[in-house]
């Protein structure tokens, strides 16, 4: 008994030391690391991660308002890019009337009405676009739609200028150096004109075909191409099919030529032979170039 008496108070204060250990050691806690633990309580930070934690919202807050921009940016440049009403009609003929601008501008909104997803500029295909605005006004030359604000922009226009013309009755058809033919002209008249003698009946109010039309505008502008040759009119022969007569200002006799042959080597041939005649003085009654290479008068 007196053995078990001694050893009791030693328990006691082993215990007691054990307790007071405990309570002064720090506590530690099963899968705590240094990272996680806090020697502090966690409503109290350091003025260090204050700043960090500032330093963090910043840069989100920079991040966001970068990302607003950007978005902003982009539905701003796809909006400049969006063919919407179109505000101006411009073109490179000063007497171009309001009447014929809205023309103009009807044949645009029928193309983009028939394929609204080119109403934005960077999907439209421009070559169909202009084939089926030319097709419809053959008179324009080139056409262009540009931006001219947010959901709005203006028309461009350059039309043809017409070196020869041809009129029955009412009805008068022009037509350019390139052979395309016409019937509003928004320039001056033209000074070839082209008197139909032929006698024959028009076709749905047209003498000329588009073909003969075409002929006669390229070798005009063949012929105003070379050193002292200028058309001052054509003539259609009475009967004639195939063939017309270019009258050569300052010469009474014309040149009768083909339709059917190249207009630049017809007109090569006709002043290769007015060349001749002035060498030799010769004033005939008329030439005959319908043959390639060779140049007959009378």
């Amino acid at each position: 008994m007196q053995y078990e008496a001694k050893d009791e108070p030693q328990k006691v204060e082993a215990g007691a030391t054990e307790e007071k250990i405990d309570q002064e050691a720090p506590s530690f806690q099963f899968n705590t690391t240094l990272s996680t633990f806090h020697g502090e309580t966690r409503g109290e930070r350091t003025e260090r991660q204050r700043d960090r934690d500032r330093q963090l919202r910043k840069r989100k807050l920079g991040i966001f308002f970068i990302s607003v921009g950007v978005v902003l940016g982009l539905v701003m440049m796809i909006m400049t890019q969006f063919s919407g009403r179109l505000t101006t009609v411009t073109s490179n003929a000063p007497s171009m009337n309001s009447e014929s601008a809205e023309t103009y501008k009807g044949l645009v909104e029928e193309y983009l009405t028939n394929y609204p997803f080119e109403r934005f500029s960077f999907v439209r295909r421009d070559k169909a676009f202009s084939e089926f605005v030319i097709e419809k006004a053959p008179e324009i030359l080139k056409i262009k739609v540009s931006s001219s604000g947010i959901a709005s922009s203006k028309l461009e226009l350059e039309f043809r200028s017409s070196v020869a013309m041809w009129t029955n009755g009412a009805m008068t058809s022009y037509v350019d150096a390139s052979g395309v033919v016409f019937e509003r002209n928004h320039f001056a008249e033209p000074s070839v004109t082209i008197a139909d003698n032929s006698g024959l009946a028009p076709i749905d109010g047209v003498a000329a075909s588009a073909r003969f039309l075409s002929f006669v505008g390229q070798v005009t502008a063949e012929i105003a191409k070379a050193n002292g040759g200028t058309v001052d009119r054509v003539v259609i022969p009475r009967g004639a099919v195939r063939f017309v007569e270019f009258y050569l200002a300052g010469r009474p006799y014309p040149f009768k030529a083909q339709i059917d042959r190249d207009p630049v080597s017809q007109a090569a041939d006709i002043m290769a032979t007015a060349r001749y005649l002035d060498e030799h003085g010769i004033v005939p009654n008329y030439v005959d170039v319908r043959v390639v290479g060779k140049g007959f008068w009378k």
